[in-house]
């Protein structure tokens, strides 16, 4: 049996594909293949008995039942913490949780087993009551907000029921958010991880062992270089694919009532993979030191993100990273070893391990 993403965009269709993956796991299916053709996925598993009858879900549809804008209450959801999380509009919260718990009841995946799903449901940048416009988390195109270089273009993203719900359900499991909020303004950034060319189903399942976890709210804003680094020097079991990865990271900015998105950047993750294992080698309290040292204030920040940039581009100024993590080091009174850092960094760079 196979899947076929709808072809809404790489951010959309990454999330509707890691939502379909979730639902075929939870049927004890790990056998399978997912194939990236451009920004869509094909999903290919060696059944055609699949219910959406699952746990998880049932937990899901449970929460948006009681759901509140209680802040001490929104602090124990399982899952929908994500959502809260990554919304910028904050009285589009219900309308949300109300569109989910309507999808979850309704959900039917097998509208995903033909490729011509968008065409038939003419789904798209459209007006229609049928369908429902897809918030900027889950898409980075939104009505009247979204800006190309063209200039302004009134019409929601508009997509079916179920679409609108398999992308929320990769939203859970299928992103790492990292999120900053200060006086009337949100920054939220957004990671999900996947095949740049083809990957085994169980390995998609790996990267969500790393994206599934809860939303982390930092005092400091953090740039998409610096979240991205800090995400994957968290993950152990992520260096050990031998598949090309692609990290999809885009932001999400509110401030009053202008609400912005980036255009997602796509990077592949392998070669940056493999740098942050030798580093973690040669300096094993890399997340340690990022989480005390780089992301308690401004400057930290500013200092991870060019370590990031180093580490993705192989370029830069090498010499002026580690003298600015050494200034904060010393500053803070980090009690970490930087000369064996400045080491660990070089082995990386130099592909020595």
């Amino acid at each position: 049996m196979k899947f076929y993403t709808p072809g809404h965009g790489i951010i959309t269709d990454t999330l509707i594909m890691h939502g379909l993956v979730r639902i075929i796991a939870a049927n004890n299916i790990l056998d399978g293949v997912v194939t990236r053709e451009g920004t869509s996925y094909v999903i290919e598993i060696n059944t055609d008995k699949i219910t959406t009858k699952v746990d998880f879900l049932d937990t899901i549809y449970k929460e948006t039942i009681l759901y509140t804008q209680n802040d001490e209450v929104k602090l124990i959801y399982k899952y929908l913490s994500k959502i809260d999380a990554s919304n910028i509009n904050l009285p589009y919260y219900s309308n949300w949780i109300n569109n989910l718990n309507k999808g979850l009841e309704e959900l039917n995946i097998t509208t995903f087993s033909y490729p011509d799903h968008k065409e038939e449901l003419k789904e798209g940048r459209v007006k229609s009551k049928k369908l429902i416009a897809l918030p900027l988390p889950l898409s980075f195109v939104y009505g009247k907000y979204f800006q190309n270089d063209y200039g302004v273009e009134g019409k929601p993203y508009s997509v079916c029921l179920n679409c609108y719900t398999l992308s929320t359900i990769g939203l859970i499991f299928g992103t790492s958010i990292i999120y900053n909020i200060s006086n009337d303004k949100k920054n939220v950034n957004l990671i999900t991880l996947g095949p740049s060319r083809e990957m085994k189903l169980i390995d998609v399942l790996v990267l969500q062992r790393l994206l599934e976890k809860k939303p982390l709210l930092f005092k400091n804003d953090l740039q998409l270089l610096a979240s991205l680094l800090y995400v994957l020097s968290l993950g152990e079991t992520l260096y050990a694919l031998n598949e090309d990865i692609d990290a999809i990271i885009w932001r999400l900015t509110k401030q009053k009532n202008f609400q912005r998105a980036s255009i997602p950047t796509v990077i592949n993750i392998k070669e940056l993979l493999e740098k942050i294992s030798t580093i973690k080698y040669y300096f094993p309290n890399l997340p340690k030191f990022i989480d005390e040292c780089l992301t308690s204030n401004d400057d930290g920040a500013i200092a991870l993100n060019d370590l990031a940039f180093y580490l993705i581009n192989s370029d830069g100024d090498s010499y002026g990273v580690m003298r600015k993590i050494s200034t904060l080091a010393l500053k803070l009174g980090c009690n970490y070893d930087i000369s064996q850092l400045e080491k660990a960094i070089e082995k990386a760079m130099s592909n020595e391990v």
